[in-house]
């Protein structure tokens, strides 16, 4: 009777011990902007006039995307770690002067859940997000791009 007790209270001991694990991974990563934030984004651009061509630009100086207005690029938020990501649009139309645009990525407000979540632990804020690259938001939801006549043809 005496072995079945201790075997029953090592059996909640280590139950205990399971669930404050649990609960400890969950209060550590439950600020992570990783599990709340995208880190590839979908933005629209609209031009006017309508089909226009649409070049977006890394910033290593590739052409990435080629396409016709309106359409919806697909890009990534982050280069590496802690590295944001830039992109150069460049809008052109027969009859119409050429237009140059750049999509900034800005800090995730979700970032900044990890101070306040997280107990100050840095896993989040230092290693998960700046890798994920999720801790990065595109500056404009969306783009609008208004072309002017050329008026030297």
């Amino acid at each position: 009777m005496l072995v079945k007790k201790h075997y029953m209270q090592e059996r909640l001991l280590l139950m205990n011990i399971r669930i404050i694990i649990l609960m400890f991974l969950g209060i550590l990563f439950s600020g992570c902007a990783t599990m709340r934030s995208e880190k590839v984004y979908s933005v629209p651009v609209s031009t006017t006039p309508l089909n226009a061509e649409i070049k977006v630009i890394d910033r290593k100086g590739r052409e990435i995307i080629r396409t016709k207005s309106p359409d919806t690029l697909v890009l990534k938020s982050s280069l590496g770690y802690f590295k944001r990501a830039e992109y150069y649009i460049e809008v052109s139309h027969i009859g119409y002067e050429t237009k140059k645009d750049t999509l900034h990525f800005v800090l995730d407000e979700k970032y900044y859940q990890n101070f306040l979540t997280s107990f100050f632990m840095p896993i989040g804020f230092l290693l998960i997000d700046p890798f994920s690259g999720a801790m990065w938001r595109p500056e404009s939801q969306e783009i609008e791009i208004i072309l002017n006549s050329d008026v030297s043809r």
